[in-house]
């Protein structure tokens, strides 16, 4: 008995997997691309499931047209003098075709259509967002795109609407007409100009539901990405006392959302007008028409108007339902255009074919910029022709005014961007040529906001290295002195310590503390070449002088950058760069640089000394 149970069970458990989608997966040929066309954009994705799509609509066809047989079987028993077993058989067929096509069908839509391929869709339009650079995001709401992700489920929609209703009654239509004209061709004809009319109505009406749906659809994520931007930002908000101002941007925002929404909505109603009016002449016709064939001959004609009747009101019922997912279709390519708009922009920085990982032979990492032109997209070059040397296991520090071009260093080595001209390299290795996943493993950046999850501390440190022990963690926690702190925390659930959750980007915490939390992160990590941008600018000045022991150690044997506007911070560096308007100006130790009485560094060295060192 246990036996039979147990292969019950895996038959169960097979036939569920069989009703299944798999979201991990892409398409053989991967996303490297996105079509920017509408048409191109929904099969991308449909084409993944066509096996599905073909068999739905297979079913729907048969499910159509075993309604209308239904209403003609209702005329033929009006025909009939004489019913016999063969008629009660025929219906009873056919009312099981009916029923259990449905449910079929209808199990086909709840159980693996649209539970799957919407999330399908959304999965890999992020693991193609994802990938997108740095400007990408600096260019858009974050708010604004996950909105756009979100909404991707429109595909499947649009889809479904498709299938589900305008192929469904269109066969169900023609099939009517088909089976009217068969019994006599004056029935037939309202129903067919009805057709051509109802038609002409959405020919109409429904372009316009789309212009008009994709700037609701557009003012709708503008107003999400408002809204995660103002709530996101809160501090400042309240620092600055300027409620009103954002409550404000919201109202318009809002005002705007209403009037394009009401835009829709009243094409929608005026269309809906129309069809109604076409309704009611369409029972009318069908009526007289019925009427002058019972004048013909009563037992024919009464069995004319038993089947085209119900056709009939069935066709006016649907017209209504018709009319709203064809709307909802053109809504859903409105919101799809939209989200080709946002999402479908080709990917800034690429990996080259076939592109092989960065290989750093025993751990060493030299860096060689050679010839880098690069301009942020303006129209005079922020690098020209600039070159810089670094040997394995140097110290690093580059210092210059803001706009000097020290951060741009360091994102066109993580490859942030890629260069216009010249060449990066790590290792005797171009970086263009190497996968950028590869490169960013051998690179650790702690930068002036530590950027954290709203996690667990323990999540937030790991993610430095997945499968880090809760021992290395902690350790790593100690040296970037921040364990202590962090066995005080308590979040609003009540988890303490590593458990507690640190809030949306770290909110709970002070700027010290996230900072150490991003070290300990970076120290978890342990990687080859370990940038510093402003790394301890937040932190208080015992805390400074902790976390400067604590980086030196880490520091060993790496190849290090570290940008700092504190000069204080940097002597420990085995060399200084100056750097002004995208060129070094200057490059020496720090003893070096402070014995050149009108050097850019000394000059900066003594106006901030007093401030910071009290030393003249």
């Amino acid at each position: 008995m246990l036996t039979l149970l147990n292969k019950y069970r895996g038959y169960v458990r097979a036939g569920d997997q069989r009703f299944r989608l798999e979201l991990d997966t892409l398409p053989p040929e991967g996303i490297e691309s996105l079509p920017t066309k509408l048409w191109p954009f929904i099969w991308f994705f449909l084409r993944q499931i066509k096996g599905l799509v073909v068999l739905l609509l297979i079913m729907e066809l048969a499910v159509a047209a075993g309604v209308s047989l239904m209403f003609w079987y209702v005329g033929e028993l009006v025909k009939q003098t004489e019913y016999g077993w063969a008629m009660l058989l025929a219906g009873i067929a056919l009312l099981i075709l009916r029923q259990g096509g449905g449910a079929f069908l209808q199990g086909l839509y709840d159980l693996v259509y649209t539970p799957y391929f919407g999330n399908l869709v959304r999965r890999q339009l992020y693991w193609y967002t994802a990938r997108q650079s740095l400007a990408y995001f600096q260019n858009d709401f974050a708010g604004r795109i996950a909105n756009k992700l979100m909404q991707a489920p429109s595909i499947r929609d649009a889809v479904k609407a498709t299938i589900g209703s305008i192929w469904f009654a269109s066969v169900f239509t023609f099939t009517n007409i088909w089976l009217m004209a068969n019994v006599n061709v004056w029935l037939a004809i309202p129903l067919a100009i009805w057709l051509v009319a109802y038609a002409l109505t959405l020919a109409y009406f429904v372009p316009k539901v789309k212009t008009r749906s994709k700037a609701h659809a557009d003012s709708m994520s503008t107003l999400t990405g408002q809204v995660v931007d103002s709530l996101t930002n809160f501090l400042p908000t309240k620092y600055f006392a300027q409620l009103e101002h954002e409550d404000a941007r919201v109202v318009d925002l809002l005002r705007t959302h209403s009037n394009t929404f009401r835009a829709t909505t009243s094409t929608i109603w005026m269309m809906s007008m129309t069809i109604d009016v076409l309704n009611t002449l369409l029972l009318i016709a069908t009526s007289i028409v019925c009427f002058m064939l019972i004048d013909i001959d009563p037992q024919s004609g009464s069995a004319a108007m038993a089947m085209a009747l119900p056709m009939a009101l069935q066709a006016t019922f649907q017209s209504g339902w018709i009319m709203f997912e064809v709307s909802s279709v053109f809504e859903h390519l409105g919101t799809i255009q939209d989200i080709i708009d946002t999402i479908s922009k080709p990917h800034e920085v690429k990996d080259v074919e076939n592109a092989p990982p960065l290989v750093l032979k025993d751990g060493k990492a030299d860096i060689a910029f050679r010839h880098v032109n690069f301009h942020y997209g303006r129209e005079s070059k922020l690098m020209s022709d600039f070159n810089l040397e670094i040997p394995a296991g140097q110290k690093v520090g580059l210092v210059g005014r803001s706009g000097a071009g020290k951060s741009t260093v360091t994102s066109l080595l993580v490859r942030a961007y890629d260069v216009e001209g010249g060449e990066i390299q790590i290792g005797g290795q171009t970086i263009a040529n190497v996968s950028q996943d590869s490169l960013r493993r051998q690179i650790t950046v702690v930068t002036q906001d530590s950027y954290l999850f709203h996690r667990s501390v323990m999540e937030n440190i790991r993610y430095g290295k997945l499968d880090a022990t809760e021992e290395e963690v902690i350790e790593a926690a100690k040296r970037a002195y921040a364990y202590d702190f962090i066995q005080g925390l308590e979040d609003h659930k009540g988890r303490k310590g590593f458990e507690a959750h640190v809030g949306e980007r770290g909110v709970k915490l002070s700027g010290g503390q996230k900072q150490r939390i991003g070290i300990a992160r970076a120290i978890l990590k342990d990687s080859p070449i370990l940038i510093l941008d402003e790394a301890t600018s937040a932190l208080d000045s015992e805390s400074e002088h902790a976390i400067q022991s604590a980086l030196e150690s880490i520091m060993k044997g790496k190849t290090v950058i570290a940008i700092a506007h504190r000069l204080s911070t940097l002597r420990q560096m085995d060399r200084i760069i100056v750097m002004e308007d995208g060129q070094i100006i200057e490059d020496g130790t720090h003893e070096e640089l402070i014995q050149q009485p009108h050097g850019h560094y000394a000059k900066l060295w003594h106006m901030q000394s007093y401030g910071f060192l009290g030393e003249k």
